[in-house]
Order: C-alpha cells, then sequence, then structure tokens
C-alpha cells in the first residue's frame, strides 16, 4: 500500500487512484472526515491527527506551489539558522511561474519572479524543499534588504556565519552584475569578517564599484560617507585594521 505523502496531487496517487474521478472522490471523503486540507486546486496536505495540524511546514508547502518553486532572502536565513526572527505571517518564495498570492492557514505565500537558475539546492526528497545555497542567500539579502527582514537582520546573519565560499560569491556576484551589490557586500564584508576575506575579494569588489555614490539604509541628512565604497551610510562602521 502506498503511504500518503504529507503534500500530494493526482500526481503522486496515480499509482493508486487511476483515474482523476477516483482521486477527487478520495480527495471529497478525506476532506470531509478532516484527514486532509486543500491548500489551492490540486495540491492536499495530511492532517497530523494528534494535533490537528497539517504536517507540512510553510517552507515545504511554498516549495509545493510550483515545480520550480525555491527558498531564497529572509526564508533561507531562517532554513540555515541565521535568522533573528521567523516570519509568521509571510513566505516569499521564487519560481518563474509569477502567481497571485496565496493564503492559508494564516500565512501569505507570495511570489517574485526568478531571474538567476543558479545555486539552487534541490532537497525535495530529503526534506520537501529547495533552497538556494548560504553563499546566493546571503547575497540575495544584501540584494534586496526589504526581503531579508531589514538590514540588521542581515547583519546578525553575517555576525553568525562561521565560512563562507569567497570563490561562489564572487561568482554569483559576477552573475547579477550589479554595481551597488559591489559596493554593499564589501563593504558588509569587510565590516563583519574584515581580513578574513581574502585580499583579491575586495579588490574585484572595488574594481566594480564604478563612481556613483548610494544611500545605504540610510536618510538624508542623517547619514555618513563611507569613502572607500562610496556609500553613504547610518554610521561609520569602525573597521578592525586597515586590510590593504
Amino acid at each position: 500500500m502506498k503511504i500518503i505523502p504529507q503534500l500530494f496531487s493526482f500526481n503522486d496517487l496515480k499509482d493508486k487512484y487511476k483515474t482523476p474521478s477516483y482521486f477527487s472522490s478520495f480527495v471529497y471523503r478525506a476532506i470531509k472526515k478532516e484527514e486532509i486540507k486543500q491548500i489551492k486546486k490540486g495540491l492536499y496536505a495530511m492532517i497530523n491527527p494528534t494535533t490537528n495540524l497539517i504536517f507540512a511546514s510553510k517552507f515545504q508547502i511554498a516549495c509545493h506551489l510550483f515545480k520550480d518553486a525555491y527558498l531564497s532572502y529572509h526564508e533561507a536565513l531562517e532554513y540555515y539558522g541565521l535568522a533573528n526572527q521567523s516570519f509568521v505571517s509571510i513566505c516569499n518564495f521564487l519560481t518563474k511561474s509569477h502567481s497571485r498570492d496565496l493564503i492559508f492557514e494564516g500565512v501569505t505565500y507570495k511570489s517574485k519572479k526568478s531571474k538567476y537558475d543558479i545555486c539552487i539546492r534541490n532537497r525535495m526528497e530529503e526534506e520537501g524543499i529547495r533552497v538556494v545555497t548560504l553563499e546566493r542567500a546571503i547575497i540575495d539579502s544584501i540584494d534586496c534588504i526589504s526581503l531579508s527582514g531589514g538590514l540588521e537582520e542581515v547583519e546578525y546573519a553575517l555576525s553568525n556565519i562561521n565560512i563562507l565560499n569567497w570563490n561562489d560569491i564572487l561568482s554569483i556576484l559576477r552573475v547579477y552584475n550589479k554595481k551597488y551589490l559591489y559596493q554593499k557586500v564589501g563593504y558588509l564584508f569587510e565590516t563583519h569578517f574584515g581580513n578574513n576575506v581574502p585580499k583579491e575579494f575586495y579588490c574585484e569588489c572595488l574594481n566594480h564599484i564604478g563612481n556613483t555614490i548610494i544611500y545605504f539604509e540610510s536618510n538624508k541628512g542623517k547619514s555618513m560617507f563611507n569613502s572607500r565604497w562610496k556609500l553613504m551610510v547610518k554610521e561609520e562602521k569602525e573597521l578592525p585594521y586597515e586590510l590593504f
């Protein structure tokens, strides 16, 4: 007898229910008995009879909404244990198929169109999720602070990271090819990691930043200028010592 997955569609059970009509009959009866819940048309979740809650997590649900859906930004920081806070009522995910927001059991699932299919770990068989690598999670979070819980949340993550692959970071930056991102990454890495980052990493970032001065989570009139990275910041971060 085939075990029913925590999250499933007709394709997952077509060996057991040969036709869509048989499957629909099963779904109707199971919902009526409060054994499963419908998340959206064609996607269902098993209910834990002990707690009367579904087994699946919000991360697993997000990754099952589309065949190519995956996690990044704050959701990835949460996955890697680097988030200081948890987003209780919202879950962002990336996919090539933009869709309307989906609300299920108090959580709003929001899609963001994916531009890059790089550094994605497929953990569907083991954990029921797809998630970007730690390196991409950090770069994405710096790239879009608003989807990452704010600058303090990103800096909390950076303060709790033991090791990163600097070559992977540079590879991602080259693909994204955003001058302001080189500025932000170089500034934050220099602040948090200092000389633990290879000199060549900072050199490459500096070679890509250009001459544009940008405001980084700061307000005009209440900012300080970081001349090295051409950033207006809330306050001048004290570097551990001169790097080079």
